[in-house]
C-alpha cells in the first residue's frame, strides 16, 4: 500500500463493482448516493463503471437515474476468484491508465487483480482497507449501511466526509408526469407489499397491506399501491380490496410512453407524504425520491440493508419476539405512518 497524503485530482476514475451479472435493481439504487459524491467531489472526472458481465442497469432502465454521470460502461471485465489468477501475466484492461481507482467489493483476489490496473490511487474496503492507497476518514470502520459503506470508498479518495442528499435528481419531464399522475390536493400514502423475487422472507403479508390501506382511506389519506412486473397478479384483488386506491405505474394514460420504470417511482416518490415498503429495491426507489419511510425488516438486518434516508423509521420482526415478518402486527405499522406523518421532514 502506497501512503496517500494531499488532494487527489484525478482525470478519469475506474469503479469496479463486480464480475457478476448486474440484475438488481436495489442494489444499484444504493449506489446512487456514492455516485453523486465521486461527481460532486472530482468534477469533471470521467468515470468508468464496471457494473459486472452483461448490460448495466444505469445504462438501461435505471440511466435517467444517474444522471449523466457515468461517461463509460465497461460490461465484459470478468476477474477470477482463483488465487492464482493474480499472478496472470498481463494485467486487466491492458493499455489502460486511471487517476483513481475504487473496488467496492472485498474479495482479495479480485482487488489484487485489478490493483494491477496502471493507477495513481487505489482505494478498496478489501481486508479492511489493507490494499489500498488511502482509508476512510477517521480509519476503516466496520459496519454501516451499504449506502455508507459505498460513501466511506468516496471518502476515503476525496481525503474528507462527504454528505449527498438523498435525493436523486430527475429531469422535469418525470416530476411532470409524476403530478399528472398524483395531482396535488390528497394526502399520498405509499405501500409498496413486493419485494423482488417472492419466498425470501421479505414480504409482509399482503392482506396486512390491504388492511393498512384501508385504515389510511378511513383518515382521508389515499393509498398509492406500487408493484412491479412479478406482482401484477396482485392487481386486481387490490383494486377490489382497496377502492380509491391509486395504481399509478399501471394507470399512466396520458403519460409519454418513455416515461416509466423504475425513474417514475422515484419521481411518484416526490407526491408521497409517507411510503411504506418491505426491504427491496422499491422501497430504496421510494427513499431515493425523497418519500419519508416506514421500512420493514425480518431476514435482512436494517443496520446493513436500509434506504439512504434521514426521514426513516424502521420496524424489526425480531423487535416482536420472532424472526418471521409476519410477527410485525398491523398497529405497529399504523402508528409508525401516524407518527411519521406528524414528524418535521428533512428539506427536498
Amino acid at each position: 500500500m502506497r501512503a496517500m497524503k494531499g488532494d487527489l485530482s484525478p482525470d478519469t476514475i475506474l469503479v469496479y463493482v463486480g464480475s457478476n451479472p448486474d440484475d438488481a435493481i436495489g442494489e444499484n439504487v444504493i449506489k446512487l448516493p456514492f455516485l453523486r459524491a465521486l461527481g460532486d467531489a472530482f468534477t469533471g472526472a470521467r468515470i468508468t463503471w464496471v457494473a459486472g458481465l452483461g448490460p448495466a442497469q444505469f445504462d438501461g432502465p435505471l440511466k435517467p437515474l444517474a444522471g449523466g454521470l457515468i461517461d463509460e460502461f465497461i460490461t465484459d471485465l470478468h476477474l477470477s476468484d482463483n488465487p492464482l489468477a493474480v499472478f496472470g501475466i498481463r494485467p486487466p484492461l491492458a493499455g489502460r491508465r486511471f487517476g483513481l481507482i475504487i473496488d467496492t467489493q472485498h474479495l482479495p483476489t479480485r482487488t489484487l487483480r485489478l490493483r494491477r490496473v496502471p493507477h495513481e490511487c487505489f482505494v478498496s474496503p478489501a481486508w479492511r482497507y489493507a490494499f489500498s492507497d488511502r482509508k476512510p476518514p477517521g480509519g476503516a470502520r466496520d459496519g454501516g449501511t451499504l449506502a455508507e459503506r459505498l460513501l466511506a470508498l468516496a471518502a476515503a479518495a476525496a481525503g474528507r466526509p462527504l454528505r449527498p442528499s438523498h435525493i436523486a435528481p430527475l429531469s422535469e419531464a418525470w416530476h411532470g408526469a409524476a403530478r399528472a399522475l398524483l395531482p396535488g390536493g390528497p394526502v399520498y400514502v405509499g405501500l409498496a407489499p413486493g419485494a423482488g423475487r417472492q419466498g425470501t422472507g421479505k414480504c409482509w403479508p399482503l392482506e396486512r397491506f390491504v388492511a393498512l390501506a384501508r385504515d389510511q382511506s378511513s383518515k382521508d389519506r389515499v393509498p398509492v399501491f406500487f408493484l412491479g412486473p412479478d406482482e401484477e397478479n396482485w392487481l386486481a384483488d387490490l383494486r377490489q380490496g382497496v377502492p380509491g386506491a391509486q395504481f399509478p405505474e399501471w394507470e399512466r394514460a396520458g403519460v409519454p410512453g418513455p416515461i416509466k420504470g423504475p425513474p417514475l417511482v422515484v419521481a411518484l416518490a416526490r407526491r408521497l407524504a409517507v411510503a411504506v415498503a418491505n426491504c427491496s429495491g422499491t422501497g430504496h426507489l421510494l427513499a431515493a425520491g425523497g418519500a419519508p419511510m416506514v421500512s420493514l425488516f425480518a431476514s435482512t438486518d436494517p443496520a446493513k440493508f436500509a434506504p439512504y434516508t434521514p426521514d426513516l423509521t424502521a420496524i424489526r420482526a425480531q423487535d416482536f419476539g420472532a424472526d418471521g415478518i409476519e410477527a410485525i402486527p398491523l398497529d405497529a405499522v399504523v402508528g409508525a405512518v401516524d407518527s411519521r406523518l406528524a414528524a418535521p421532514q428533512s428539506p427536498v
